[in-house]
C-alpha cells in the first residue's frame, strides 16, 4: 500500500493549510516528493502542518518546468541535500543551476525506475514537455500527474504498456473527449489543480472519481 499526500494545492481539502496555484505530493512509503509547488514558504508552512520532514526525503521528482511545480526546489534541497533528484531534458538550464547548486540531477529522457514499483515515464509531448509518475498498486498502475500537458490520454497510453492503468491523480489541465474516454477503465480517479474538467469528469465517473486537494491523503 502507498500513501500520498497532496501537499500543495490551489484546490482546498483540509483546514489548517493553505492554498496556492500549483501542486506538490508525497508518496510517504518511498520518502518521494513529486512536484515543489509554487512558493516556498507555501510548501514548507504545509509541510510542517501535515508532519512531512524535508531530511526523510530520498527522492525528489519534478513534472515539468512550470513556476508552480518548481518553486519550492531550493527550500526542499537546501534541508536535504542527499536526496536524488530527477528532471528530463527539458528542463532549462536556469532550473539544472538551481539544482546543482546542492546536488547533481539525474535526467532521464525515457521509462525509467526510481525505486521499488515507481517508475518516471519520461518526458512525453511537444510544446510542453512532461513526465508522470507510474507507480505499481494491487489493481495495476497509479499515474500521478502534475499537469498533463502531453493529455492524460497520451500518458495513460504511454503507462499501459507497462501494464493497466488502475488509478490517475493530480492536474489534467485541458481535458479533451478523447482524454475522458481514456479514463472510462479507471478505478480510482482524483483530478485537481488545474483540470479544467473537474465538475465533468465528476459526473460522467460518479462512482471512481474522488475529490483532490491540499492535505488530501489517498491510501491505495
Amino acid at each position: 500500500m502507498f500513501t500520498i499526500t497532496e501537499a500543495y494545492n490551489n484546490i482546498p481539502c483540509r483546514e489548517g493549510l493553505t492554498t496556492d496555484w500549483g501542486f506538490s505530493c508525497l508518496i510517504e512509503e518511498a520518502g518521494l516528493l513529486f512536484d515543489t509547488g509554487a512558493k516556498r514558504d507555501v510548501l514548507v508552512s504545509n509541510m510542517e502542518a501535515l508532519g512531512i520532514d524535508p531530511g526523510d526525503l530520498r527522492y525528489l521528482v519534478l513534472s515539468h518546468d512550470h513556476h508552480d511545480h518548481i518553486g519550492g526546489i531550493a527550500a526542499v534541497l537546501a534541508a536535504n541535500p542527499s536526496m536524488e533528484v530527477y528532471v528530463h531534458n527539458a528542463f532549462s538550464e536556469k532550473t539544472l543551476s538551481l539544482i546543482r547548486e546542492h546536488t547533481e540531477p539525474r535526467i532521464v529522457d525515457g521509462w525509467t525506475e526510481i525505486a521499488d514499483g515507481i517508475a518516471v515515464t519520461g518526458p512525453l509531448g511537444t510544446a510542453i514537455r512532461e513526465q508522470s509518475l507510474a507507480v505499481a498498486v494491487s489493481g495495476g498502475c497509479l499515474v500521478v500527474t502534475g499537469c498533463a500537458h502531453p493529455h492524460i490520454g497520451r500518458i495513460v497510453e504511454r503507462v499501459s504498456r507497462e501494464g493497466r492503468v488502475w488509478g490517475v491523480i493530480g492536474g489534467l489541465h485541458t481535458v479533451s473527449g478523447e482524454d475522458i474516454a481514456a479514463l472510462a477503465g479507471v478505478a480510482y480517479l482524483s483530478a485537481s489543480h488545474c483540470t479544467d474538467k473537474i465538475a465533468e469528469l465528476a459526473e460522467r465517473y460518479p462512482n471512481t472519481f474522488r475529490p483532490g486537494g491540499v492535505g488530501k491523503v489517498h491510501r491505495i
